[in-house]
């Protein structure tokens, strides 16, 4: 009974990050929007950007794409960015867009 007990709960933890549903690309541009393009965009709206960091921009499909590898790195594995993650994203986000890149290979 215990393992039983365990093992639905282990089940129930990790629910959150595993999705059925096949993450489309305007959901993810949604999750750029939200908590990337203020900074990683061809005019950046954060007061410390003139222009995106590392000319890294994130406002199309087509950018994400080209950057899958680094987002995948910095926002996923490493949870390095957001930066300090000010816009506080969500592990349930980090793993849609895992989801979502992982699809892209």
């Amino acid at each position: 009974m215990r393992l039983r007990v365990a093992a639905v709960t282990i089940l129930i933890a990790a629910a959150p990050f595993s999705r059925a549903v096949a993450v489309d690309d305007a959901e993810v541009l949604a999750l750029m929007q939200k908590h990337c393009v203020m900074c990683h965009a061809a005019k950046p709206t954060h007061e410390s950007f003139q222009e995106a960091p590392k000319n890294i921009a994130l406002e199309t499909i087509a950018g994400i794409k080209k950057y899958a590898a680094t987002i995948s790195a910095q926002t996923v594995q490493t949870k390095a960015m957001p930066l300090g993650n000010q816009t506080g994203m969500t592990d349930e986000e980090r793993a849609t867009l895992a989801q979502w890149l992982k699809n892209q290979q």
